[in-house]
């Protein structure tokens, strides 16, 4: 009986361990970015994580209004060096996020809650804002709102694969037009259902086209490394 008691309560430690997310293992340092707002959209809710080795984490609740899905959607990546390196680089910069970095002006328009957390086994820091006056709190929004955005479209362009085909050159387009004005991050991670796109020859041309412009525009991130610089 003993030995059986031990063997459950082994193979529950294992079970939720196995269930934790992959960027929240080990002790490496953690950056996260949190978004909140009731007409938030396409997100009510996201939250983004990101360790060292670039592992990714995207958590988000839908609004509604934007085709009735309000689901929780969540989808693990691994993000570029590049951005990889750039928010922990501001990270240090910002003082690992122990700061007030909100305006606190009363006409600024409401766009939502936004949190900026770094955690590591020294140090832990929280920003809450709703805009920021400090460039590198505008870039790092920048970049986490561009990745929310991508998996919104990864999860739409799915949609319309499945149901409606026709409808496909559009959202590409608005895709294209995302990326152009740096409103669209870490396209590597929605490549799955581009490359679908660009390879289905009962796809228009046009659309398969906008697809392959897409992939082509994304950057290799399966050589993610570490960021250098934490406490």
């Amino acid at each position: 009986m003993r030995l059986l008691t031990t063997f459950f309560a082994l193979l529950f430690a294992a079970s939720a361990a196995a269930q934790q997310p992959a960027s929240a293992a080990g002790d490496q340092p953690l950056v996260r970015y949190l978004f909140d707002w009731d007409e938030g959209r396409p997100w009510l809710k996201a939250s983004i994580t990101l360790d060292q080795a670039c592992k990714t984490h995207f958590e988000g609740t839908p609004n509604p209004v934007d085709g009735g899905d309000s689901d929780p959607f969540q989808q693990d990546f691994v993000m570029s060096q590049a951005n990889c390196s750039k928010i922990f680089e501001l990270a240090k910069k910002l003082n690992y996020f122990q700061g007030d970095f909100d305006s606190h002006l009363k006409r600024i328009a409401k766009t939502g809650s936004k949190t900026l957390e770094y955690t590591s086994t020294t140090t832990h820091g929280s920003s809450t804002y709703n805009w920021s006056p400090n460039t590198d709190v505008q870039e790092l929004t920048r970049i986490f709102g561009g990745i929310a955005s991508t998996i919104d479209y990864g999860r739409k362009l799915a949609f319309q694969y499945r149901f409606d085909k026709l409808g496909m050159e559009t959202r590409l387009k608005e895709l294209e037009e995302l990326k152009a004005n740096h409103y669209a991050e870490e396209l590597d991670a929605i490549a799955p259902i581009l490359r679908k796109i660009a390879n289905d020859p009962n796809m228009m041309n046009i659309s398969r086209q906008a697809a392959q412009h897409l992939l082509a525009s994304t950057v290799a991130s399966g050589q993610a490394g570490e960021a250098s610089a934490h406490p």
